[in-house]
């Protein structure tokens, strides 16, 4: 006897109200004088009464609107169940007979024989759900598979066809599948019996014909469900709502026909949506699921995380053996490992192949019987029921044969070898683990959760794709419940401190380098942080640039030639109201002036001082117009501006650059460290962080939590790279607001780096402290990059000279504060390279 989850029953009680009011106002309508049928929409009235939006209005191709409703349950919720129950409920409330003929159209192959196998088990509780409704006479049939007028007449019979059937793109070809004639000769007359067959077509004008001369209907699969007119069931319903599909399911005359997915679409008719907490509550799936990142430094190292996986798997199965004693109930857990590969010539090419992953586990004293591969051309788990004390199968290597539709609740692990940045299967094989054995909770932590392993690619990606994976299955609802490794995820900002063992044993390593000014006079030297406002600022000289016959003649040179019109497009329409396009040729409106105002504002954008820039435009015109004749000028203006201004901020740069290498000569600018906060920086000991449900997946993070929803995929990867080094000791994320550190150069804006990391020697004594700014390879080259590449050389090249300056208060002795720091460049496409390189 199977009962109902909570969740179940509301569905059906829903269903059971839908149904009730659809056979009421049915048998109004038939009521209603036949002139006025035509005119009552009927659903209609159902969809009001039942309190549910009505946006998917049907008729059949006979014109007769029909309801067609839509369940939202995720992917483990029982759907087979709740489709027999719904045909239960249907022959009792609409059909009120026990026979009749509904049609099961579902999505994959895998559910296709999983549910016919069971429908067919007279043994199994589904099929005696059915026995009940029909009396003991059920008949499951496929496409194809005899069936007699008798057969139906006296039998419930539930026709099963494939999803493909009415979901391909092309109309025509939808409906071929379901003009197979054969095995269906007992529903239509003899070919001779032309008076039979026309009455059938009037009866029924959308039939096939073999032949509109008699004529002669044909004895097809499509032509028997017209004439049933059936209930039917449609699986993964949102993959048939086309235009097209839908218009293939109207042509089969339905009386009724009932959806069921995991991911409505708005336009769809929904009767009820279950939650995903809705399933967790009554212990249907297997939450929390933990995500756990690789444990080896080593890139793509596989062979580490099977060994994890196997142990953790052995750990849980003596835990199901206690299960068991305690209980009686059997489980055996299993694990689902997605490889590279499968193919028979596609091993040794780089990838890694099923038949590594398996000749890999042997070698972990794996017994072979205990390997299972499922891939296209390999099915080690064909007709092997994986529930059974006596099947060996723990471990299970696919690609992507058991995306979707699979099932197998004992299925715990999620191992995951392709590289999961770009790894679409990942959003469909998280669903294979999720489920609960038995849908029933253990009462054993362990066993109630599930967990997923990898390989390559970052923490935010493959959170990513668990989060698609979890809205796919119609779960998006309790993805809260997905966690990396054992820590549960934070929703509040919170402060977060530097870890103890840091603070404990290399405190030193907290103190940076900054610029500090210092001015010698007779009593002592006073320090202060290097300032572009008064250290560069005030002494830029524009007058710099020299505008004379020479410069001139050189930006005269550059001038070019233009065409002064171009290519247009009109559109227009036809005298018979068609659009056309037509070609013209017209000219570039532009004014040609000598603008003083223009001009004035460009230089503005550099020199800052509007009087200033006004000045040195009255001096650059006065020349400009000694030496070019108004009428060139007035032409060429605007490139002009354009020249002068790009020498103005050269300028501008070459006096910034020269200002600051001769404080350097000078020794009035040095490099420091200080632990003195006046002249100094000290990385701070707190932060504030907005942490979402990804927890810190980092093991050497300078800080007890982090937020990576703030990095990027790039600075992930750069993360995740310093994170595996063996001789990092921490790193950090460095912030861009005032309090954390930036680094003032000759220009204006201060360079914010991206990580600050340390170094550990042989001996595990801090060694260096880097500092690293991220850059895309499309950045590299362009003028801010060079600049902070100019900068990052002058500062390295003080450590490897050794003349960074020390400037410590109080008790602390020389060398409490680290001088040994680098500044350095991580550029896209070559991070592991440049990362690994540092250490």
């Amino acid at each position: 006897m199977m009962y109902l989850k909570q969740y179940q029953q509301k569905v059906i009680t829903e269903l059971k109200n839908f149904l009730t009011t659809t056979q009421r106002k049915y048998d109004e309508w038939l009521e209603a004088p036949e002139k006025y049928r035509s005119k009552i929409n009927w659903v209609s009235e159902v969809f009001e009464n039942t309190h549910k939006f009505y946006k998917d209005p049907c008729r059949t191709s006979l014109n007769e609107p029909y309801p067609r409703i839509v369940i939202k349950v995720p992917t483990g919720g029982g759907k087979t169940l709740l489709g027999v129950e719904a045909i239960r409920e249907y022959q009792n409330i609409v059909a009120n007979k026990r026979t009749g003929l509904v049609v099961w159209i579902v999505p994959s192959d895998t559910i296709y024989t999983q549910t016919i196998a069971k429908l067919r088990d007279k043994s199994n509780p589904l099929r005696q759900l059915l026995d009940q409704s029909s009396g003991n006479h059920t008949l499951i049939i496929e496409k194809g598979q005899k069936l007699s007028h008798q057969e139906l007449e006296e039998n419930l019979v539930v026709l099963f066809i494939m999803i493909q059937s009415v979901s391909r793109k092309n109309g025509k070809e939808a409906l071929k599948v379901f003009k197979d004639s054969g095995g269906y000769d007992d529903f239509f007359p003899n070919e001779q019996r032309f008076d039979l067959h026309q009455a059938l077509v009037d009866q029924c004008p959308n039939l096939d014909l073999i032949s509109e001369i008699g004529p002669i209907i044909s004895n097809s699969l499509g032509n028997l469900i017209r004439l049933s007119k059936p209930f039917i069931i449609i699986d993964e319903m949102h993959k048939v709502f086309t235009d097209t599909a839908r218009t293939t399911i109207d042509n089969l005359n339905p009386a009724f026909v009932l959806g069921l997915t995991a991911t409505p679409i708005n336009t769809m008719n929904i009767l009820v949506s279950i939650s995903g907490l809705e399933l967790k509550q009554e212990e249907m799936v297997k939450l929390d699921m933990h995500i756990i990142p690789p444990g080896s430094r080593q890139e793509n190292d596989w062979q580490s995380m099977l060994k994890e996986i196997v142990a953790h798997r052995n750990t849980l199965e003596k835990q199901a053996l206690v299960h068991k004693q305690n209980t009686g109930t059997y489980i055996r857990p299993i694990a689902l490992i997605q490889v590279e590969r499968t193919g028979k010539d596609q091993r040794g090419k780089g990838f890694v192949h099923s038949q590594d992953v398996k000749e890999y586990l042997q070698t972990l004293k794996i017994n072979p019987e205990e390997i299972a591969i499922k891939s296209s051309i390999q099915n080690d788990i064909e007709d092997v029921n994986l529930f059974s004390p006596n099947c060996e199968v723990r471990y299970i290597i696919t690609k992507e044969a058991l995306r979707e539709g699979w099932d197998c609740s004992f299925a715990y692990f999620l191992g995951i070898i392709p590289n999961v940045n770009s790894n679409t299967a990942v959003t469909q094989l998280v669903g294979r683990i999720l489920r609960q054995p038995f849908a029933h909770k253990t009462g054993t932590k362990d066993l109630d959760e599930s967990y997923v392993y990898f390989t390559k690619g970052t923490t935010a990606n493959i959170l990513k794709s668990v989060d698609t994976g979890f809205k796919n299955e119609g779960m998006e609802d309790i993805i809260s419940r997905v966690t990396v490794g054992r820590s549960a995820g934070e929703t509040k900002p919170k402060e977060v401190y530097i870890r103890k063992e840091f603070k404990k044993d290399y405190a030193s390593s907290f103190y940076l380098p900054v610029w500090v000014v210092v001015n010698t006079n007779k009593n002592n030297d006073e320090k202060r942080k290097f300032s572009y406002d008064y250290d560069i600022k005030p002494y830029l000289d524009y007058h710099a640039l020299v505008v004379d016959k020479t410069f001139i003649e050189e930006m005269k040179s550059t001038f070019s030639v233009e065409r002064n019109d171009r290519k247009a497009i009109i559109v227009g329409l036809t005298g018979k109201s068609k659009v056309k396009y037509i070609g013209e040729t017209i000219e570039i409106n532009t004014i040609n002036e000598i603008n003083i105002d223009y001009l004035t504002r460009r230089y503005t954008e550099i020199v800052e001082n509007p009087f200033l820039a006004r000045e040195i435009v009255n001096n650059h015109l006065a020349l400009l117009k000694k030496y070019i004749d108004e009428k060139e000028l007035s032409l060429n203006f605007g490139f002009i501006a354009a020249y002068l201004c790009q020498r103005l901020e050269k300028c501008k740069e070459d006096c910034e650059n020269t200002l600051f290498q001769n404080y350097l000569k000078s020794k009035k600018l040095v490099l420091a460290v200080s632990n003195d906060t006046e002249i100094g920086f000290k990385i701070p000991e707190k932060e504030t962080i907005n942490v979402s449900r990804f927890p810190n997946p980092y093991k050497y993070y300078l800080f007890d939590d982090v937020d990576i929803t703030a990095m990027n995929s790039f600075e992930q990867t750069v993360g995740e790279l310093l994170d595996k080094q063996e001789k990092i000791i921490w790193w950090f994320r460095n912030k861009v607001n005032r309090q954390w550190y930036s680094i003032q150069g000759w220009q204006e804006n201060k360079i914010r780096p991206d990580f600050v990391a340390a170094k550990k020697n042989d001996n595990g004594k801090l060694e260096l402290v880097y500092v690293l700014e991220s850059k895309g390879a499309h950045l590299m080259g362009n003028p801010d990059t060079r600049y902070k590449q100019e900068v990052f050389k002058i500062m390295t090249k003080q450590r490897k000279e050794n003349t960074i300056a020390h400037y410590e208060q109080g008790e602390f002795d020389f060398g409490a504060v680290n001088d040994q720091v680098e500044y350095h460049m991580v550029e896209q496409g070559k991070e592991k390279e440049e990362v690994g390189k540092r250490f």
